[in-house]
């Protein structure tokens, strides 16, 4: 690191050769930059295309699942309409059974009315008879003894009609009941097998979605892999990127006779031992003490480094000093000697 002064700092900034180091250094810095914000992008990017491609395949297994569950909801409400079916023809068995007793006293029932009005007209001949006989009592007698038991037939009549009436009723009231029965097992049945057509059809449908996310989710894997492969090129460009900046840095110590850091180039002050000049090579508004800006020159203290910074600044000089400064370099040293020499001797 070698002593300059803040002027000849100043003048090693403005030559053309640091400025074109300067101006190389600046686009290596920006290439390096854009390299790694693209790199960054990609590995969001890669990233993001992997947790899709997660997120994608749990989905589709839970998809494929709920497949599954609706292909078994469809089996089950097709056991439970075939059951229904197989039950339906013995309820109808026992209703063919039912509807033959019924249609026996059915046929009774209507005998058994015939046999009755058969009595009944009998019964009103017989009194029409007894009315007819007037006063003749042999023949009165014989209507009211023909009378009597055609009464007793009749009763009879009247009590097995009375009890046929009740069987078919109640026979026929239960045959209804099988009847509602069997058509509600029916209804039953082909309400289940509407809903297993369209649990299947539901199943088919999120298989299919199941299938979409699958494909969606080898999609996604193969573009990780390929921002992954394009990442490794770019992870490859960016170091090329960043040799190239350290390499104009190295190369800055000795084209400027500086001590090189990551943001600054550092050199030994002449007019301040305790310090030394910097020179950023940065802009920053929030990490240091002051603002700093590219190509600023400012003082820091030895111990503490760019910790603090203030701007630099001509050391100040007395105006006798200065004089004898300008003196010796107008004069030349051998002049001043002879100038000291005639003083002293008086000549």
């Amino acid at each position: 690191m070698k002593v300059k002064s803040l002027s000849e700092v100043k003048e090693l900034i403005a030559s053309p050769g640091f400025l074109a180091w300067w101006q190389e250094l600046s686009a290596a810095r920006g290439a390096e930059a854009s390299a790694l914000e693209r790199l960054d992008e990609i590995m969001t990017q890669s990233t993001l295309m992997d947790f899709r491609a997660d997120l994608a395949q749990k989905n589709a297994i839970d998809t494929l699942y709920r497949a599954g569950g609706c292909e078994d909801s469809a089996s089950k409400l097709l056991a439970d309409a075939t059951a229904l079916e197989n039950r339906s023809f013995e309820v109808v068995a026992t209703f063919e059974e039912h509807r033959f007793k019924v249609s026996e006293l059915w046929y009774r029932l209507g005998a058994a009315e015939k046999g009755l009005e058969e009595i009944r007209e009998r019964v009103q001949r017989f009194k029409e008879l007894i009315e007819a006989a007037g006063a003749d009592r042999a023949k009165r007698r014989e209507a009211e003894a023909e009378l009597s038991g055609a009464g007793v037939e009749q009763r009879k009549a009247e009590r097995e009609h009375r009890q046929i009436h009740e069987d078919y009723e109640r026979e026929a009231q239960r045959k209804m009941k099988l009847w509602d029965e069997v058509e509600r097992m029916w209804a039953s049945s082909a309400e289940l097998n509407l809903l297993v057509s369209e649990k299947r059809a539901e199943g088919k449908k999120i298989r299919r979605r199941a299938e979409r996310l699958f494909r969606e989710a080898e999609d996604c894997k193969q573009k990780g892999r390929a921002l992954r492969a394009e990442a490794e090129q770019q992870s490859h460009e960016a170091a090329q990127r960043a040799a190239r900046s350290a390499e104009l840095m190295r190369a800055a110590r000795e084209l400027f006779g500086c001590a090189v850091g990551g943001e600054f180039l550092y050199w030994r002050p002449r007019e301040d031992q305790s310090g030394a000049l910097c020179l950023s090579l940065i802009a920053d508004s929030d990490a240091y003490n002051i603002e700093i800006k590219p190509l600023g020159i400012y003082r820091v203290e030895k111990q503490r480094g760019v910790e603090f910074l203030e701007p630099a600044q001509e050391a100040p000089r007395h105006e006798e000093e200065d004089g004898r400064f300008e003196e010796y370099f107008l004069k030349g040293r051998k002049g001043r000697i002879r100038e000291v020499a005639a003083e002293t001797t008086g000549t």
